[in-house]
């Protein structure tokens, strides 16, 4: 004997789609915009404790710098160089106009940061010569 297989029912298509209500809407409206003043509030939150910190850490360089001096003076030197090397060049002018900046250091770090930038442009023209010999080693190829 023939054991009669069960079928599934057959699946209903989907004629509608949800639509919100206006009154759904609203309070959708509602729930964004509470959401955004939240998180504008967290974050001017988060930005007022950075500022706080960056304050803080500026006013103590001082501090800090006056202890060095007496306790490893050739660290000052290498502190504003290395501070130095990583300034954009409106800051690293501003900085070594510190009363406290070593004469040399800001000729030190503009050295380096030439330096910097002649090894990034050998790099990048060495890679578009690679891609360039990749190219035609392509074309002639094919």
């Amino acid at each position: 004997m023939k054991k009669s297989l069960s079928q599934k029912p057959a699946r209903k298509p989907r004629t509608s789609q949800f639509e919100m209500t206006p009154a759904m809407e609203a309070r959708m409206q509602k729930a964004m915009v509470s959401i955004g003043n939240i998180a504008d509030k967290q974050a001017r939150k988060d930005d007022k404790i950075q500022r706080e910190a960056r304050l803080a850490v500026a006013e103590t360089f001082d501090a800090w710098l006056d202890w060095m001096e007496e306790t490893a003076p050739e660290q000052v030197e290498e502190i504003f160089f290395e501070l130095g090397c990583f300034a954009t060049a409106t800051n690293r002018r501003r900085m070594f106009k510190h009363a406290k900046a070593p004469e040399g250091a800001a000729e030190r770090a503009q050295e380096q940061v030439d330096r910097w930038k002649a090894e990034e442009e050998a790099a990048k023209a060495a890679a578009d010569d690679g891609a360039q010999s990749k190219s035609d080693a392509a074309e002639s190829q094919a």
